[in-house]
């Protein structure tokens, strides 16, 4: 892994794609060793996401060194009436929640959908009251992993289902894999069902990253 100034190469890579023409916004993501896995990549709606992969590439090549295969740049484009908001808005629903209990074990599985296909996550654990909302905000996360494509960019750090003035608020924090580590939170109140305010406290936490990953799906 190559290193300027203390940077790791990942480091370098974004600022390389940062400075390049019509990037709004860019994140890399490693792998296990420390070396690029995939370039997100938001740019803006007057430059073709072909041209900004490609520049992606060229420039990553020509001041790391590192030799990237396309596959590895993703980008989303905004759309023309979206150019005056640095992020657009998010797309997924929440559509289902199912519990199967076995014994000792619980498997949850949980529906998201977007534009008529659905995504689906599962997680499983035990079957003991302190895990069941944190096995529903982890399949939460797999179903979003599933429809971003991508594997191990969201990691559940915890949830809660708390008392805010006359109302109970499900806060649910997540790591945004990267560089940064970034710390997300989403809450939302609690209406009929905790595990439903866990889905929607997810998403609500996850909001700009998933809406600007996948602007032009």
């Amino acid at each position: 892994m190559a290193r300027d100034g203390g940077r790791s190469e990942v480091e370098q890579a974004e600022d390389v794609v940062r400075r390049l023409r019509g990037v709004v916004a860019a994140r890399v993501v490693a792998t296990s060793d420390g070396e690029i896995d995939v370039v997100h990549v938001l740019g803006q709606a007057d430059r073709s996401p072909k041209l900004i992969a490609i520049d992606v590439v060229s420039a990553v090549a020509a001041e790391l060194g590192v030799q990237l295969d396309a596959r590895q740049v993703r980008v989303a484009a905004l759309r023309p009436e979206e150019q005056t908001s640095p992020v657009p808005q998010a797309r997924l629903k929440f559509v289902g929640l199912s519990v199967s209990v076995v014994r000792t074990s619980a498997e949850v599985k949980v529906h998201l959908e977007d534009r008529g296909m659905l995504y689906e996550g599962i997680a499983a654990g035990p079957s003991v009251p302190r895990h069941r909302l944190a096995l529903v905000a982890q399949a939460t996360l797999h179903a979003i992993e599933v429809f971003l494509r991508a594997q191990g960019l969201l990691i559940f750090e915890g949830v809660g289902v708390h008392t805010v003035g006359d109302h109970e608020v499900a806060v649910v924090t997540v790591t945004l894999a990267g560089t940064e580590q970034e710390t997300l939170a989403g809450a939302s109140v609690v209406r009929d069902d905790p595990r439903e305010a866990v889905v929607r406290a997810v998403l609500a936490g996850v909001n700009r990253p998933i809406s600007w990953l996948t602007a032009n799906r």
